[in-house]
């Protein structure tokens, strides 16, 4: 029984998180006036639900009518659910991220960027963190906090 009831309010849940990520969709890319345009538009894209469960759905999210009597965020909201999406999408793509970044750039003959930019990567991957490289330059972007004397010689020139 724990289980059954364990289950189904899991798929509550779910179905809400995907009502609420529609919904939030569906403001930012149109306008609606009412609560019906509303219903009707997710009746469309496959979700039914309630008058009751939009109105509650719009307060959680932070909708409400602005001067020109459409749904909209306030500021405040749009930039919480931005920051919101961002971390999410840096969690869920295994992005990684250095605070200590130091640039450096080497010029170099024609066609001979590509050569030295696999090799300096390849020598240095602990602290090369990016390349960007042209047919003669290189721009490398290097995890300052594990730079190393044996990498700055590099650009010594010795």
């Amino acid at each position: 029984m724990d289980s059954s009831i364990k289950s189904i309010n899991e798929q509550r849940n779910s179905d809400k998180n995907t009502r609420q990520k529609v919904l939030r969709n569906m403001l930012d890319r149109n306008d609606f006036f009412t609560h019906d345009d509303i219903l009707q538009e997710l009746k469309n894209q496959g979700i039914v639900t309630s008058q009751s469960t939009v109105q509650r759905d719009l307060q959680t999210l932070g909708f409400k009518k602005n001067n020109h009597g459409y749904f909209s965020l306030s500021e405040e909201k749009q930039k919480k659910y931005a920051l919101s999406t961002l971390y999410e999408l840096l969690h869920s793509n295994n992005a990684a991220t250095c605070r200590n970044v130091k640039t450096f750039f080497i010029k170099t003959d024609k066609g001979k960027a590509q050569e030295l930019s696999i090799l300096i990567e390849e020598v240095f991957d602990e602290i090369v963190l990016k390349t960007i490289i042209d047919l003669d330059s290189i721009m490398i972007f290097a995890d300052e906090d594990e730079i190393t004397e044996e990498f700055l010689e590099l650009f010594n020139g010795e």
